[in-house]
């Protein structure tokens, strides 16, 4: 069993927080934020908060049960990375249409989401050094 202090433990925790307030702060200010984005409707600021409500279980039923099993952090990894990519995506194609705000909100979270596959990378690492 992994310990709070495990580098793992620790990263899998902060992203299944920061995915759960990003998913309420989603839900409560989606029509705002589809018009940050240029969206003509809130359904697929809805449908990410939904998602995001969802990775962010899941990521704390890991912690809870400390049961890892390498390709399912494998692939919260890759998908926090896609989200990146895919940030760094929307602001290439349509950073014209995107407001400021939005803009610097994309930013943040892309950051925020890089940040956390790069501890669970290192994480993921440390207890495979562990083995």
């Amino acid at each position: 069993m992994l310990s709070d202090n495990n580098l793992l433990i620790r990263a899998l925790r902060s992203n299944a927080v920061f995915s759960g307030l990003s998913a309420l702060l989603m839900l409560v200010t989606a029509e705002w934020l589809a018009a940050q984005l240029s969206l003509r409707s809130a359904v697929p600021v809805y449908v990410t908060a939904a998602l995001l409500i969802l990775f962010a279980l899941q990521l704390a039923n890991i912690v809870r049960t400390r049961e890892i099993k390498r390709w399912e952090i494998k692939a919260i990894i890759s998908g926090d990375l896609a989200w990146v990519v895919g940030s760094i995506v929307l602001v290439a194609l349509f950073h014209q249409s995107i407001t400021a705000a939005g803009l610097m909100l994309i930013d943040i979270v892309a950051i925020a989401v890089l940040f956390f596959a790069i501890q669970q990378i290192r994480g993921l690492r440390a207890l495979g050094a562990a083995a």
